[in-house]
């Protein structure tokens, strides 16, 4: 059996039930539990899941999710103040040059993640339009334009 990623209180009951069975063959991997503060911070993080990810420092983990937020602060504020599309071009030049720099000296990006970034990006997006109440496609295309013209991974 094995559990990632889930309630800590589950993680604890499923140790305690199973753990007795271990000695007859039962395999028993319960990892990465998460507690309550855990959820509530990360609700809103579409990065949640390179939390713990095996082949993903996680000092990466953190400024990945550390340059998420401030790309996602950035286009807020940038859409806030009408649609300056060189402007969001270019912070998604920046998302796409810090992730450059993140994955340069032990390369970690790999399809899956490079999905899960433009995922991100369609989050943000989503966000925004969400909050400004208005449809947001051209300054979407404007930051995934901006990423594409200076990513390596």
């Amino acid at each position: 059996m094995s559990l990632y990623g889930i309630p800590a209180d589950y993680a604890t009951a499923m140790r305690k039930t199973w753990r007795p069975h271990v000695r007859h063959g039962v395999a028993l991997d319960v990892r990465g539990a998460r507690k309550p503060e855990w959820g509530a911070v990360n609700t809103a993080n579409p990065l949640r899941d390179w939390d713990g990810r095996e082949h993903i420092p996680r000092t990466a983990y953190r400024k990945a999710v550390a340059q998420y937020k401030a790309t996602r602060d950035a286009f807020r504020t940038e859409i806030t103040g009408g649609d300056h599309h060189g402007n969001i071009t270019e912070i998604g030049r920046a998302f796409g040059a810090a992730f450059n720099a993140l994955d340069s000296p032990s390369p970690f990006i790999e399809t899956v993640e490079r999905e899960e970034l433009f995922d991100a990006l369609d989050f943000l997006a989503d966000e925004a339009q969400t909050a400004v109440g208005r449809e947001l496609t051209a300054a979407r295309t404007a930051l995934i334009e901006g990423v594409d013209s200076i990513r390596d991974w």
